[in-house]
C-alpha cells in the first residue's frame, strides 16, 4: 500500500506523496505506518520538532510493536538528534571563538512568575537535557540564581540558547566583578541633592566623594552571616563543635555605574555619630541602621531596591572555587572562613553590570 509513497519520497517530491499518503484509504491495522509515512513526511521537509514528536507519540502509541515499524520510527529519531547535536555543536563553536572566550564566567537565570514556570520547563529541558520535573525546579521565581559556572564562550552559548527559548538569563566574565570601584562609606557630611561623603578603600585610605543622588542607577541590600566554631553536648554528653551564626552584617550598595562605582553601606562600619545626624534618639546599632536605610531609600526613591541576596547567596555558596576568584571588599572580623562576603559582591557586581548593560543598550 505504501511502497508508492515510499518511491515518491526517496525521489524527493514530497509534496506529491503528501497528497497521495491523503487519498489512500486507511484501515485500523495500518494507522500507525499511515501516521509514521506523514512524520517521516515532515521530517524530509525540515519540520523536524513536528515529526520527532510524531515518531515518538507512534512508538507510545504502539501497543503490539511492529518491529520494521518500531525500527524505522527509532532510525528516524535517531537521525533527527544527530542533526540537532550537530547543529548544536557548530553554534558552540561560533561562541568558542568569541573575545577571552576561555575566562571564568557565571551564567545567571533570571526570576520569572509563577504561573510561567509550566511553560518555561519543557525549553530548559530540552536544552540541558534534563527532565521537566528538575528543570521546573531549577527555574527561579523570586531571586537571581547561578546556574552553571565554566567558561564565557561556553556559557554564553546557553544564554543565547535559553534566551531563544522565552528563559531571562544573562552571563558575566568574573573578571568584570572585579573591575569596579568598591569604596565602604563612613559617613555622610551634609544632606542635600548633592552631597559629600567620607569613604575608604580597601587600604583603609579616606577620600571625600561629592555624590548627585540621581547618578544612582541601581540598589542592592543584603545580610551577611558571621559565622564561629561553637560547642555543644550531643545526646551522650559527648562535647561536639558545630559552626554557628554568630551574627549579622547588614550591608546597603549604591551603585553610580557612570563613575563604575559602588558606595557600600555597612551597619559594622558606618560611623552614625559623625556627619550628617540620621539615627538621632535611637538607642541601638539596629535602630540607627534603620534609619540610615529609610534615609538612602528616600534619597533613591525611584530606584527599585534588590534585597533577595540571602535566596541567592544559598546557590551560589555552593560554588567556593569560583567565589575565591572574587574580591569581596568586604573586611568584616571572622573567626571562620566564609565565602558569603564573595557571595554578596558577585549579587551587587552582577546586579550592577547588567544596569550598565541596560543603560548601554538604551543609548543604541
Amino acid at each position: 500500500m505504501f511502497k508508492d509513497i515510499d518511491k515518491t519520497i526517496e525521489l524527493g517530491n514530497y509534496q506529491e506523496a503528501r497528497e497521495k499518503l491523503s487519498q489512500l484509504i486507511i484501515e485500523e491495522k495500518d494507522r500507525l505506518w499511515y501516521r509514521y509515512y506523514s512524520a517521516l513526511i515532515a521530517e524530509k521537509e525540515g519540520d523536524l520538532s513536528l515529526a520527532e514528536n510524531a515518531y515518538r507519540e507512534i512508538i507510545k502509541d504502539s501497543i503490539y510493536p511492529d518491529p520494521t515499524l518500531i525500527k524505522l520510527i527509532r532510525d528516524g529519531i535517531e537521525r533527527i538528534v544527530k542533526f540537532y547535536q550537530s547543529k548544536k555543536e557548530e553554534k558552540k563553536q561560533e561562541f568558542r571563538t568569541i573575545e577571552n572566550s576561555q575566562d571564568l564566567a557565571v551564567l545567571i537565570l533570571e526570576p520569572v512568575k509563577p504561573e510561567d514556570k509550566k511553560n518555561l520547563a519543557p525549553q530548559l529541558a530540552k536544552l540541558m537535557e534534563i527532565d521537566n520535573y528538575t528543570a521546573t525546579l531549577q527555574i527561579p521565581t523570586r531571586s537571581l540564581r547561578l546556574y552553571k559556572t565554566g567558561s564565557l564562550g561556553e556559557l554564553k552559548y546557553y544564554q543565547f540558547e535559553l534566551s531563544q527559548g522565552g528563559i531571562p538569563c544573562f552571563c558575566h566574565p568574573i573578571k568584570n566583578i572585579n573591575k569596579m570601584d568598591v569604596y565602604q562609606v563612613k559617613f555622610i557630611e551634609n544632606d542635600g541633592n548633592i552631597c559629600d561623603l567620607t569613604i575608604e578603600n580597601d587600604l583603609e585610605e579616606e577620600k571625600r566623594y561629592t555624590l548627585n543622588w540621581a547618578k544612582v542607577k541601581s540598589k542592592v541590600q543584603g545580610l551577611i552571616p558571621i559565622f564561629e566554631m561553637t560547642t555543644h553536648l550531643d545526646a551522650r554528653n559527648k562535647v561536639q563543635k558545630k559552626q554557628s551564626t554568630l551574627d549579622y552584617a547588614n550591608f546597603f550598595d549604591l551603585h553610580v555605574v557612570s563613575d563604575n562605582l559602588i558606595l557600600r553601606f555597612s551597619d559594622h562600619f558606618y560611623q552614625f555619630e559623625a556627619g550628617l545626624t540620621i539615627g538621632e534618639n535611637s538607642k541601638t546599632t539596629q535602630e540607627k541602621w534603620k534609619k540610615l536605610v529609610n534615609y538612602l531609600q528616600r534619597k533613591t526613591s525611584d530606584i527599585n531596591l534588590l534585597s533577595n541576596f540571602n535566596l541567592f547567596a544559598e546557590g551560589v555558596i555552593h560554588f567556593p572555587e569560583m567565589l575565591k576568584q572574587i574580591t569581596a571588599h568586604i573586611n568584616l572580623f571572622r573567626r571562620e572562613e566564609s565565602v558569603w562576603d564573595e557571595a554578596f559582591q558577585l549579587y551587587s557586581g552582577l546586579i550592577f553590570l547588567q544596569t550598565l548593560s541596560q543603560q548601554e543598550d538604551d543609548n543604541i
